[in-house]
Order: C-alpha cells, then structure tokens, then sequence
C-alpha cells in the first residue's frame, strides 16, 4: 500500500538525508524495540504488544497502514466521577498539554495518545525524545487537572 505523500525518491535526490531513519517501508516492532533498547526499558507483554516502562507504560503500536508509531498509555477512571468531571479533566488537558492528546473511554479508561507520521522518515533520536517527552506527560497532567477522576 502506498503512503500518499510519501516520496520514496526522496533519499536519492538528496544524499545528505541521514539514511538511518525509520519509514514506512522499514517500521517493525523488532526495529523500534531495538531503538528503544539502549535508552529505555521495553518488553512485549503476553500480547506481542510492545510496551515501555518509565513514569507510565507506554503501548507503541504500528498503524496497519504503516503511515505512523502511536504511542498510548492508559489509567483507570474512577467510577464514582462524574461525566462533567471526566470531561472537564479531558478539556483542560487537551488545552494545556499540546503534545498528547486525551480522552475517555465508555470502559473507564482516561487514554492519553500522540502519533508519530512517518511519510519522509523520522529519525531514531527524534523517536527516542519524543517518547521520553510523551512519557513525562500524562502523570503530570492528571496532577494538574484529573486527580479527583483518577482511580
């Protein structure tokens, strides 16, 4: 399937584009856990999805189309909030914190999500910052907005 927008011709045309990028002819979950290995903790849990552990447990999973990585992690709303509170929480999360976005699940789930696109590459670093930067987030954001909500 073809990413449309994505110029494959791009590395030739200009070869002083690092070729070490990951795109969505070379996403694997092997190769992002090999990326990861060396910054940060990761497992595959019993699933085969692959996860990595700092301040939260991050979910890193493959688009089907393999357009973008989505990281996503996941706590637990209590059931005595209420849907005002939940969304409240929701709202101003989105609104202050810009990078991630948040909602809640029918199931009692408050999930925080961000994509990374991968239509030209993205290098390894830019990966490795961007999930130690979604990682430091959500745990922060609860402290400023979802306390009350969160179990």
């Amino acid at each position: 399937m073809a990413i449309i927008g994505y110029d494959h011709s791009i590395q030739e045309r200009n070869p002083r584009m690092p070729v070490d990028l990951i795109t969505p002819e070379n996403v694997s979950l092997d190769l992002l856990k090999n990326v990861f290995a060396a910054y940060m903790d990761t497992y595959f849990d019993e699933d085969g999805d692959l996860l990595v552990k700092g301040e939260c447990q991050v979910y890193v999973t493959i688009i089907p189309d393999k357009s973008s990585i989505r990281l996503m992690t996941i706590f637990l709303i209590s059931d005595e909030s209420s849907l005002d509170a939940r969304l409240a929480a929701v709202n101003k999360i989105n609104n202050d914190y810009m990078m991630v976005k948040a909602h809640c699940s029918d199931n009692n789930k408050l999930i925080f999500t961000y994509y990374f696109m991968l239509a030209g590459g993205l290098t390894k670093k830019a990966l490795i910052r961007g999930v130690k930067l979604f990682d430091s987030i959500p745990r922060v954001a609860i402290g400023d907005y979802a306390e009350d909500i969160i179990k």
